[in-house]
């Protein structure tokens, strides 16, 4: 599906502490650092959660939706379709899960080529708009976020063993909407900081995310959801497409290490990395 942006964030699962190397790279005209969004404004967005989730997963999952709502202007971001059968296990070519099911799968053998140190992935598909310009955006048509317990547990229970399900899908969740990895402040202040520790616990947006997710979306805090609606029209206004500048057909993958690099590619080229020191 070349035709369509393919944008993969990674959550990694190591603790990692500050931040050491920012590096953006020129690659042509494009702006690695402008914004991704659902710019049709049209939440909730409805997805549907895989049969093979048991009911404590499923209740976990829904309340990490109720979080991001209640956290950021009391906008309902998600709605919630019916189960879904279909299956991610042994997916290659990852372009196969952009259909009519936007989902959140149980993946119990990990697709290739996706490292085997990510908790989660969120994909995402869509098309860059008005490259070049300080309007430059990428428009979101469809994410579908996908769980590693091929490698790794999670559990729905304080004190169990494994990850927390619900600050996994929070983070990834937060993907879902456009949110991007967050190093510009320590992690114990974002839950869009790049890793986690088998022993965090952040089933809510902290103020770094909601200040992020309101500032996306032009949500007025303090407003209701009434209010969140109004504001988000806003939205239409900023990120105008331009006529006279074509959208472009790019992949974007990035790519979160075990070592703690984030790299940034477009279309195979390198186009932005940072560092984050790991303390295991």
């Amino acid at each position: 599906m070349n035709k369509y942006l393919h944008l993969i964030l990674l959550f990694t699962v190591v603790s990692c502490v500050g931040t050491k190397v920012e590096e953006n790279i020129t690659n042509g005209n494009i702006n690695a650092l402008a914004p991704y969004l659902w710019s049709d404004k049209s939440f909730p967005k409805i997805i549907q959660i895989s049969n093979d989730f048991n009911p404590a997963e499923v209740t976990n999952i829904q309340a990490m939706s109720t979080a991001w709502q209640t956290g950021v202007g009391n906008t309902n971001f998600f709605g919630y379709g019916l189960r879904t059968s279909e299956v991610s296990n042994n997916i290659n070519n990852m372009d196969t899960l952009y259909d009519n099911v936007m989902g959140v799968y149980k993946t119990t053998s990990w697709p290739d080529g996706l490292p085997t140190s990510a908790l989660a992935v969120t994909q995402i598909f869509g098309r860059r708009y008005n490259t070049g310009s300080s309007s430059e955006f990428v428009n979101i048509e469809h994410a579908d976020i996908l769980v590693n317990y091929e490698i790794f547990n999670f559990h729905t229970v304080d004190d169990a063993a494994g990850y927390d399900l619900r600050t996994v899908m929070l983070h990834e969740m937060g993907h879902f909407l456009g949110l991007q990895h967050n190093t510009a402040v320590p992690r114990a202040q974002s839950v869009m900081y790049p890793s986690i520790s088998s022993t965090e616990a952040k089933r809510a947006p902290l103020q770094a995310d909601i200040n992020d997710m309101a500032g996306k979306y032009s949500i007025a805090m303090g407003g209701g959801g009434a209010g969140a609606i109004a504001a988000m029209s806003a939205v239409s206004n900023r990120h105008v497409i331009d006529e006279s500048k074509p959208s472009e057909a790019i992949k974007i993958l990035i790519e979160l290490h075990a070592d703690g690099e984030c790299v940034h590619k477009e279309n195979g080229a390198l186009v932005g990395r940072h560092h984050v020191d790991l303390k295991k």
